[in-house]
């Protein structure tokens, strides 16, 4: 007959044992992330880019814009170790807005950052979704009016205004879309320290940036008008002279 004590001795063990094999390694607490929003300010010439605001062309003309809409996919901080943390996967930066329209949020961890990568346009998965499927407040519902349809998806940036030639004033509208005009991994150099709370920092774009460049000096009279695909040279161009806009 097993007695009793030796019953519980025995119990006692295995119950010891069981509870120190659970432990293994120790478990890694998950990293506390703190609050950031990246501001993307459109400008002009250095100034802040006002609708319905005149401005000078490249030519001296009379210049005014009544729209600048554009998304932004992939929006990611670059700490100083260069580990690359993702503050948003898609952002349509729309001024009409108001501050929450050019503003992109996230969570990432507390710590020091050098930069911000963004890639300009949506990326080729979300370019296919159905912007029907997406809630009114996110930036790819059909809401934002940025949808061409099932062949050309997306519109990844519309830029609209008017710009007077002597006695004429002629509108202009540049939007542009398809896969073939997203443009990749633009990386902006911005130092910036994100403490316990969370923090803010600013980028600007200049909307006088994308039409002038040494490659490529935009013409809007003669050549203002572009949906992409029944005038692709304008609209490529203008997404190549987009991604060197951006400043700090």
């Amino acid at each position: 007959m097993v007695s009793i004590k030796w019953f519980f001795s025995v119990s006692t063990i295995i119950l010891f044992g069981s509870f120190s094999g659970c432990g293994g390694d120790p478990v890694t607490p998950p990293i506390p992330k703190e609050p950031i929003s990246i501001v993307f300010n459109n400008q002009y010439n250095g100034s802040d880019l006002v609708y319905n605001t005149i401005y000078k062309s490249h030519q001296l003309n009379d210049i005014w814009f009544t729209k600048k809409m554009y998304y932004l996919s992939n929006v990611i901080a670059v700490n100083s170790e260069g580990v690359k943390e993702l503050v948003a996967d898609i952002a349509l930066i729309d001024q009409s807005k108001g501050l929450d329209g050019i503003t992109v949020k996230g969570n990432i961890p507390a710590g020091n950052y050098v930069g911000i990568e963004f890639s300009l346009g949506v990326r080729e998965d979300l370019n296919k979704q159905d912007p029907a499927t997406f809630e009114a407040s996110h930036p790819l519902s059909i809401t934002n009016n940025m949808y061409w349809g099932w062949s050309t998806q997306y519109v990844f940036s519309k830029l609209e205004g008017f710009e007077v030639y002597g006695t004429d004033t002629t509108s202009f509208v540049i939007h542009t879309g398809t896969q073939d005009l997203f443009r990749p991994e633009i990386s902006i150099k911005n130092t910036f320290t994100l403490p316990t709370g969370g923090t803010s920092v600013s980028i600007n774009m200049d909307v006088y940036d994308i039409l002038n460049q040494s490659e490529y000096t935009f013409n809007l009279i003669k050549d203002g008008q572009s949906h992409t695909v029944d005038n692709l040279p304008l609209a490529t161009q203008y997404m190549d002279n987009f991604t060197k806009a951006f400043n700090k």
